[in-house]
């Protein structure tokens, strides 16, 4: 579960404890482990608890690594939730101990780059460029503005909307598609909650983990183009284009889109009603295609979203972003062993047949290999791939991971506040702009 978009809010004091700790951590060692045959032994950083069960394309990556480097090198995880993985990151960065290896939040990972804790991974890339070739551009996401390439991403993410063919069947309603327009899509949620069921299922109790399937609205009115006038202070979130998308989405409120108690579920709770057949769609993304395979098989498809008349902006965008990154602690050039056994491991990480194994456990890999596919019995990973086909452009990254994480909080907040009727999206998005001031 991810994922990407996970966040812990962290006050403002915190945060400048934080960076000033990292800063006093910079020169610290990264200490050479070896195991009992001998391997050079490497951490990795990651936010769930149990790899082999929750990040099982990252397990089997990992395995493969161990058993072709055995008795040379090995990667042993530092794992924990998402919540304690962050403060962890947080802790170790101001002593020196970071894992060699870790995840990052994607809203966070400037901080760690701007406290000079993480290792430029520019001359990993130059050595390896057959690993560059395969990110396709991907990794330009991590890099900053004086080329300093400070992490890589994770895996990739396709954010969009998953449906239950059955349903729809059985409400008589069509399919969505590329075309499909705003007004189309809200003559589908009628008839689907005419039907009886809950047309998209959503849970805001925790709202980070709910906001993929709006990522893609915010890029077709215009998020892309114009973040980063905002961030400079050009321009402003409470903007005409984003009153116009936030509009939309309390429209599709309006309409009786979402679970009546949707701001007393979670995001799982959600996610179980489209598992059980009691809603007609789900916002998610890759991780979650073994359980949809599960329990919808062959009836499960996908669909990036609705189009919009009402902006200047391209609507021939779909949502393939790289996911948060991994990064490399900066100690690792302290030790030419350690050095030379992450590297060893990032190259494995980004060849061919990680990409495979990624494939097989149901996980986008971060690289592009020709010829690489899910097989025919991965259902949901294979309704992503057709819905790929169409030749769209992404955003280099989502919008949600292009803020500071304080904007990041209060954009996810505005979102839900909206559905709920909390905010105007006027005043959801002047909470935005606010966030953004006190975070300078």
């Amino acid at each position: 579960m991810k994922r990407n978009v996970l966040m812990t809010a962290v006050s403002a004091t915190a945060a400048t404890v934080m960076m000033m700790g990292m800063l006093s951590g910079c020169g610290e060692t990264s200490n050479s482990t070896k195991d009992d045959s001998g391997a050079t032994v490497i951490k990795f950083g990651i936010n769930v608890a149990n790899p082999a069960k929750q990040e099982p394309a990252t397990n089997a990556i990992v395995e493969a690594f161990n058993k072709t480097n055995k008795g040379k090198y090995k990667v042993e995880f530092e794992a924990a939730d998402t919540e304690s993985h962050n403060k962890n990151m947080k802790l170790e960065a101001s002593d020196g101990t970071l894992p060699q290896v870790f995840w990052v939040e994607g809203s966070q990972v400037t901080e760690f780059n701007e406290s000079g804790v993480l290792l430029d991974l520019k001359d990993f890339l130059d050595q390896n460029a057959d690993v560059k070739a395969a990110l396709n551009g991907s990794e330009a996401a991590f890099q900053d503005d004086s080329g300093v390439q400070y992490g890589l991403p994770y895996q990739s993410n396709i954010q969009g909307i998953f449906y239950n063919k059955d349903l729809f069947d059985k409400a008589g309603v069509a399919y969505p598609t590329d075309d499909t327009t705003y007004d189309e899509f809200l003559e589908m949620v009628a008839k689907l909650k005419n039907s009886g069921v809950t047309p998209l299922a959503i849970g805001s109790k925790n709202s980070s983990f709910a906001m993929w399937e709006f990522n893609l609205w915010l890029a077709r009115y215009g998020w892309p183009d114009f973040i980063q006038d905002i961030l400079d202070g050009k321009q402003k979130f409470d903007n005409d284009d984003l009153i116009k998308a936030f509009t939309k989405i309390q429209g599709l409120s309006n309409a009786g889109a979402f679970p009546e108690n949707m701001s007393t579920i979670e995001y799982f709770d959600a996610k179980q009603q489209f598992d059980e057949g009691k809603a007609a769609m789900f916002g998610s993304g890759q991780w979650d295609c073994t359980e949809f395979d599960k329990n919808l098989g062959d009836k499960v498809g996908f669909w990036w979203g609705p189009t919009f008349a009402d902006t200047k902006y391209s609507q021939k965008l779909d949502m393939r972003v790289p996911s948060a990154p991994i990064a490399v602690s900066a100690t690792v050039n302290d030790n030419d062993d350690v050095k030379a056994a992450t590297y060893s491991f990032l190259k494995f990480y980004y060849s061919r047949e990680a990409a495979e194994l990624s494939y097989e456990n149901s996980m986008f890999p971060a690289t592009s290999y020709e010829g690489l596919t899910p097989s025919a019995d991965k259902y949901s990973m294979s309704a992503m791939v057709d819905a790929l086909s169409n030749g769209y452009k992404s955003p280099v990254s989502a919008p949600d991971l292009t803020v500071p994480s304080s904007v990041q909080q209060s954009l996810y907040d505005g979102l839900f506040g909206v559905m709920q009727g909390t905010y105007s999206p006027q005043e959801a998005l002047a909470k935005m702009d606010d966030a953004l001031e006190n975070s300078k």
